[in-house]
């Protein structure tokens, strides 16, 4: 059986919503995750609770409505959202005409970014509601696989609690919950947020089912050449210096169309595009795990190489659907 969660309300110190307006619930939890329409099923008043927090770029969030309601979501570019169904049930229908259904502790269902999605909840339902970027899972999957992710994922619709690594990800997941309610000190340091992110992409991308299962399952295959290695991990050392093509020959000792051809089949990018790549991630990493209560976007930005504002802003909304100054705000101290 899975793991249960605390009898206690989940995050309750971290309570966002408290209203019987309809209005008002759907416009915060909009906020919170996603712009969707809610509407009521019956005339039994409504009772919604939001509590959540935001784990670097994971929010995390406990939601009941208290009422029978229909959740419509509109296809979004940046977000996959997995709801845990901790009561009662719900059922959900997706935009390629794929349905299935949850019930307590048994079924989450992945919500993806290219579908509208309508979601059906029972008065008695409650969900722990993840939000997470598109950009971040997916970056993640590419890194357990070394595989370049090129498109959205299509998981599967629901995730099967029961199995093994469903209960672990319920493990996984009422760990983080229990670090958040009791102020644990994993909650408090930049290197241990990010950990618990990573357990969390890593346990989410286990449980789920889809066609991505065959890139974690097939055997570990290092596929990539030793020089392009010594030229990967020589940007990774010196992202902040801004290595040039010339500095990449001479660390991985092989000609410059050489490297090119290697970047290129095996990651599907310019040696170029991969180091701004690196460079953007890692100041999407300095914004959500901001050094100081002081720093500021320009701050992070400009230690990563990125002295046109416009321009870093601009890919950093490409690649996690809001700006930077959004990030950082949403993770100050």
């Amino acid at each position: 059986m899975p793991l249960p969660f605390s009898p206690a309300e989940p995050l309750v110190q971290h309570g966002r919503l408290r209203t019987d307006d309809v209005d008002l619930a759907q416009t915060v939890v909009s906020e919170v995750y996603e712009p969707h329409l809610l509407e009521p099923r019956s005339a039994t008043r409504l009772d919604a609770r939001l509590n959540a927090v935001q784990n670097g770029s994971i929010t995390f969030g406990y939601l009941t409505y208290g009422a029978g309601a229909t959740i419509t979501l509109p296809p979004s570019e940046y977000w996959y959202h997995v709801n845990i169904t901790l009561a009662g049930g719900s059922r959900i229908s997706r935009g390629d005409a794929v349905s299935g259904e949850t019930s307590a502790m048994s079924g989450a269902a992945m919500l993806l970014p290219h579908h509208a999605q309508t979601i059906e909840w029972d008065s008695d339902t409650a969900q722990f509601a993840l939000r997470v970027p598109r950009a971040d899972l997916e970056g993640h999957l590419a890194e357990l696989t070394r595989t370049r992710i090129t498109a959205p994922l299509d998981f599967d619709l629901v995730v099967d609690l029961n199995s093994a690594a469903g209960r672990g990800l319920l493990r996984c997941i009422e760990f983080v919950r229990a670090e958040w309610d009791d102020g644990g000190i994993l909650t408090h340091h930049e290197n241990s947020r990010r950990h618990l992110e990573s357990m969390t992409l890593t346990n989410l991308l286990m449980a789920a089912t889809g066609p991505h299962r065959m890139l974690l399952d097939e055997p570990s295959d290092s596929a990539i050449p030793e020089t392009l290695q010594r030229a990967l991990d020589y940007i990774h050392d010196h992202a902040r210096t801004l290595p040039t093509l010339s500095d990449l020959t001479n660390a991985s000792g092989t000609s410059a169309r050489t490297l090119q051809n290697q970047f290129l089949r095996n990651l599907d990018r310019t040696p170029i595009q991969y180091i701004r790549d690196v460079r953007l991630k890692s100041a999407h990493e300095d914004l959500l795990h901001p050094a100081t209560a002081e720093v500021t976007v320009t701050d992070i930005a400009t230690a990563w190489g990125f002295y046109n504002l416009g321009r870093f802003s601009s890919l950093y909304r490409d690649m996690y659907g809001e700006t930077p100054s959004e990030t950082l705000r949403r993770n100050r101290f």
